[in-house]
């Protein structure tokens, strides 16, 4: 194994590390930084080399992950332990019960944020933006009323996942599917709530689910 063999497995095994810690599978983590999951598939399993800009679209997607330690393998993956302490000490907002319709980045990173309840970062899921608590059945049987729900902004859309829409008429969260100009919004708990449709360009924002917290 030659120098640069050995330095692009080290760079693989940081970026597992990564995924891991991110709470990603590696399909997730390609889309989430602009991939085609089969070629990041490719590099990770050795057959291709790492393409230009890899590693630059990893720190644009994870901001918080310490450049050396990345490209270099220098330092920890958060930077010093004063960073990763701040960051595992900060905290993230629980969206009020009772949202009028428009931008949900008003609640978690705008004026609106005062009206949210602080809670602290739930250290097992993966980054996200804020939370809410599920107050209907429509997703039931897979989520349940009273469910906690983590959610992270998104640009790129997986079709036939569990999605919070920003909409004029308030948030919703439904399995969506991709419909021309429209996106189809489905419940799990299909005896007592229909399908229908959202026009895209009603959509301030795709919200991907990173996590569920249940209380037993």
């Amino acid at each position: 194994m030659n120098g640069t063999e050995y330095e692009e497995n080290q760079l693989r095994e940081r970026i597992n590390n990564l995924i891991h810690q991110e709470g990603h599978t590696q399909r997730s983590f390609a889309i989430a930084i602009g991939r085609q999951p089969a070629n990041v598939h490719q590099v990770m399993s050795g057959e291709r080399h790492f393409p230009r800009g890899f590693c630059s679209d990893i720190l644009k997607t994870f901001p918080k992950i310490n450049k050396d330690w990345l490209v270099f393998g220098e330092g920890t993956m958060y930077g010093d332990k004063s960073e990763a302490s701040r960051i595992v000490g900060d905290t993230r907002p629980r969206l009020p019960k009772s949202m009028s319709g428009g931008h949900l980045s008003d609640y978690y990173e705008g004026d609106k944020r005062k009206l949210c309840q602080e809670k602290p970062i739930i250290t097992q899921f993966a980054d996200y933006d804020f939370t809410l608590i599920l107050k209907n059945n429509r997703m039931s049987p897979k989520y349940d009323r009273g469910d906690e729900l983590a959610f992270k902004k998104s640009t790129i859309i997986e079709w036939g996942n569990d999605y919070l829409l920003d909409t004029p008429e308030g948030p919703k969260f439904k399995k969506i599917y991709d419909e021309k100009d429209c996106v189809r919004c489905v419940s799990y708990n299909r005896e007592e709530y229909t399908d229908f449709t959202v026009p895209k360009n009603m959509i301030f924002g795709y919200y991907r689910l990173v996590g569920v917290l249940r209380i037993l």
